[in-house]
């Protein structure tokens, strides 16, 4: 089955992440690595690669 990738080098790492708010299965998390700042991840478990966040994100940061 296909996955989402994450393309670090275009991803602002936001907390309010598009992408996050879209994903029906939750797999796309945030994890704070400090007091204001964190790294978006894609947990690929509880991803099902059906691609709404790729066709979200402002930023292209996600890819199937």
């Amino acid at each position: 089955m296909k996955k989402v990738k994450l393309l670090k080098d275009r991803c602002d790492s936001s907390p309010f992440c598009a992408a996050k708010r879209v994903c029906p299965v939750s797999a796309i998390e945030f994890k704070k690595t400090g007091l204001f700042s964190g790294n978006v991840v894609i947990n690929e478990e509880k991803c099902v690669g059906c691609g709404k966040c790729v066709n979200v994100c402002p930023h292209g940061a996600l890819k199937i």
